[in-house]
């Protein structure tokens, strides 16, 4: 089983490698950088169709020689692999090298051009976090239609990497971070995310955000009353994490203690950076209920915690998030 990394010729594509690599690595998977061409018109690959697509695979094979020369660091000590696939779209070939190479998560860089930050930035904190936040609603990953199309055809989890994000030579996974609404579930995808750091051999956190409800300002009720709504959804939330909590030391005793956290704030950026962010963490995000049952498609309030994230995102389909719940009961 591999990690697959999608490679953009002429696109950044450094974030999605080191994103890929620290999964590769935290979960002992291979490594695949996957670089897709357009497909020809012209059957045989003859005449200048037949040119013009040598000449997109060397181009994206060079391409591709380069980010591993860039990368040379973080990729020194995994088992990497390069495909090279010519397909009738992006979304198509990278679905297709996923399912010949058994992948686990599929791995995608956010849209748009790549902010300037000094190497090593913390993508957390660092002026290219917060360049690439002031693009869109206080957003830190953008997705283009590429990813969009992944995202609703995928049956994988899938990793989203910053700009700018940069994992440190031989890093792991410190640690998973769940997002939690309090809905059944997002329990399932809880208890997903802490059979897989307990087999990475990293720390879960339990995170719920939440912005202020302006319609609650607006109906001038006073912050008083608003203070006490959200004071009732938080003890809510608490009470059910605490719930989970139990569930989880019970199925991963050797575990390390599980974490609950609460962000809040005046938008979805504020909430999102309410809570404290380590360098080599992880945001889990669960599909809609109302999309596909195997795939991924992101409700208003997951999207907005997408284009808010200030860390790496893996968007985890609702089948993903069963079969982590199961591997989780079979292992105790």
């Amino acid at each position: 089983m591999t990690v697959v990394v999608g490679v953009a010729p002429g696109h950044p594509s450094a974030a999605a490698v080191h994103l890929g690599a620290l999964l590769a690595r935290s979960m002992d998977r291979a490594l695949v950088l996957a670089a897709i061409t357009p497909a020809g018109w012209t059957p045989g690959g003859g005449g200048v169709d037949g040119e013009y697509q040598r000449f997109l695979a060397g181009a994206a094979e060079d391409a591709v020689g380069r980010l591993r020369a860039d990368c040379a660091a973080v990729l020194g000590d995994l088992d990497v692999r390069v495909v090279l696939r010519a397909a009738s779209s992006a979304r198509r070939g990278l679905l297709d090298v996923c399912a010949e190479e058994r992948a686990v998560r599929l791995v995608i860089g956010a849209a748009g051009e790549e902010p300037q930050a000094g190497p090593g930035a913390d993508p957390a904190t660092g002026p290219g976090a917060e360049s690439n936040a002031d693009a869109g609603e206080g957003g830190g990953i953008a997705l283009g239609s590429v990813g969009i199309g992944l995202l609703q055809s995928a049956e994988l989890p899938v990793g989203i990497a910053p700009h700018g994000f940069a994992a440190a030579p031989g890093a792991r996974l410190g640690r998973i971070t769940a997002a939690y609404n309090g809905s059944e579930t997002s329990g399932e995808l809880v208890l997903g995310a802490a059979a897989v750091a307990a087999e990475a051999g990293a720390g879960l956190r339990i995170a719920s955000f939440h912005p202020r409800p302006r319609g609650l300002l607006g109906a001038a009720i006073g912050f008083a009353a608003e203070d006490a709504v959200l004071a009732e959804w938080e003890a809510l939330i608490r009470d059910r994490a605490g719930r989970l909590e139990g569930e989880i030391e019970r199925r991963h005793p050797a575990a390390p203690a599980v974490e609950l956290a609460v962000g809040a704030g005046a938008d979805w950026r504020a909430a999102l950076r309410a809570i404290a962010w380590e360098g080599s963490e992880v945001l889990l995000v669960g599909s809609s209920s109302v999309g596909p049952l195997a795939r991924i498609s992101l409700g208003s309030h997951a999207a907005k915690i997408v284009r808010c994230a200030p860390v790496p995102v893996v968007l985890v389909p609702r089948r993903a998030v069963d079969e982590y719940a199961a591997q989780g009961s079979e292992r105790n």
